[in-house]
């Protein structure tokens, strides 16, 4: 731009240069000219042929005028008005000869002032769009970096999201194989359960053959009783066989002792030993079975990323909101517990019973008031972490309660797990839970 304006300047040096020799050389020829055509009788001229070039002089000034020559071809502009004034002079003071000169050169002066003011106007125009240009093609690159910033931008984001989906597919498809292991551990428990059935069926049995022979023994004992009165009948009758009928009814009860102990005896052996150790066998196998199947079961815990956009401060703030949260379920007061929730929470209540599952949505309604319902039972919080993903803060509490205690040594207590899991993000500057996840294991050991 520098240099076009100084290409320009000289420019105009060159072309004043140029005028200011042809005004001298013009002015020259006028001289010489009217020198020839008067000769020595310069008097001779008359004033009114002087009047008609001081009113060209007098146009050609007001023509240069009008294109603003006095601002944009100052110095030729002054000499014509310089040159028009030496006119009017020398006609006040008759001087003809000068008069003309000096009014051919105020003409002259004026059309080059006003030639040199068109083309410092164009000149000006021109500089003017050149500007203009320039300012449109900056912007234009401006324009220009800023999209190839942002297609910079986007080509970051989007190999940030395949990335994001390579690890998404693979862990769906972990979690696929988990889950075929699950379906062939289910089967193996399944199998397990139907020996475990035979097992009770072969106890069933025995427990079936221990009582027949509990009644086998009642009637021999009846039939012993019949001895006994047969003996005292006799011993009533026949005075003479009273102590034979006495020993006789002695041998007898010690016969009936004895079948009692020994039936006593059998029947222990047969229901203790024999079912309450099996049983107590069983059970232990079930137990260890439930707290195998029950750490196997599938987690409703949604993937994580490992990524978030939250600052130290906004973690913090968010985990202070689910701590006073949680002070809210322990204090009971489930008006402030509730109002922690977003308008749009949404929940899933997920029941584990018997090793199946059974999924269901709640509206807010009803998440509201089985959560008052929960809030009436004695749950103890056995354990609690948080973790960050996105633009979230995540909640995971575990608590439970017995449902069945053991009624002696070799019963086994049963239990209810209760897993909550609540995701918190901000909304209009406060932390609001909108979704929450529910586990909840009904009647199996305590883990």
């Amino acid at each position: 731009m520098k240099k076009k304006m100084t290409t320009l300047q000289n420019y105009r040096k060159l072309i004043k240069h140029q005028v200011g020799n042809r005004i001298q050389l013009f002015c020259l020829l006028c001289s010489l000219l009217l020198i020839v055509a008067c000769g020595g009788k310069l008097g001779t001229i008359q004033l009114q042929d002087i009047d008609p070039l001081l009113s060209q002089a007098e146009a050609a000034l007001t023509s240069a005028r009008e294109v603003n020559a006095q601002s944009l071809a100052f110095e030729t502009y002054e000499q014509a008005e310089t040159e028009l004034e030496k006119a009017k002079d020398a006609k006040r003071n008759k001087n003809g000869v000068n008069a003309i000169k000096y009014a051919n050169n105020a003409i002259t002066y004026a059309k080059i002032a006003s030639r040199i003011a068109i083309q410092n106007t164009k000149d000006v125009e021109t500089n003017a769009n050149i500007l203009s240009r320039d300012a449109k093609i900056g912007e234009l690159k401006s324009q220009l970096t800023a999209k190839d910033t942002k297609i910079v931008s986007l080509e970051n984001d989007i190999e940030l999201l395949q990335d994001s989906e390579s690890g998404l597919k693979a862990t769906i498809s972990n979690l696929e194989a988990d889950k075929q292991e699950l379906i062939e551990e289910q089967k193996t428990h399944n199998q397990m359960v139907a020996e475990l059935n035979a097992s009770v069926d072969s106890f069933q049995a025995r427990l079936d053959k221990s009582e027949t022979n509990v009644k086998n023994y009642g009637v021999e004992l009846e039939k012993l009783s019949l001895k006994v009165d047969a003996a005292e009948t006799i011993a009533k009758t026949e005075s003479r066989l009273k102590r034979a009928a006495i020993a006789e009814t002695e041998s007898v009860k010690k016969q009936m002792r004895e079948q009692a102990r020994i039936f006593t005896q059998k029947l222990t052996e047969s229901n203790k030993q024999n079912i309450a150790v099996e049983h107590q066998e069983f059970v232990r196998r079930q137990a260890e079975k439930a707290r195998a199947f029950a750490t196997q079961l599938p987690s409703a815990k949604t993937p994580r990323t490992g990524r978030t956009s939250l600052s130290t401060a906004q973690i913090n703030a968010g985990k202070t909101a689910l701590s006073n949260w949680e002070k809210t379920w322990k204090s009971k007061n489930m008006d402030a517990h509730i109002a922690y929730y977003a308008p749009d929470v949404t929940t899933n209540h997920i029941v584990i019973r018997e090793s199946k599952e059974n999924a269901t949505a709640l509206n807010k309604t009803q998440f509201e008031a089985k959560l008052r319902e929960m809030n009436k039972l004695a749950w103890t919080k056995s354990d609690a972490l948080s973790e960050v993903e996105q633009e979230s803060v995540i909640g995971t509490y575990r608590f439970s309660r017995l449902v069945s205690p053991a009624e002696n040594e070799d019963d086994t207590a049963l239990y209810e797990l209760w897993i909550r899991e609540v995701w918190a993000h901000q909304v209009a500057g406060k932390w609001k839970i909108y979704r929450e996840t529910w586990q909840v294991y009904e009647n199996i050991p305590k883990l």
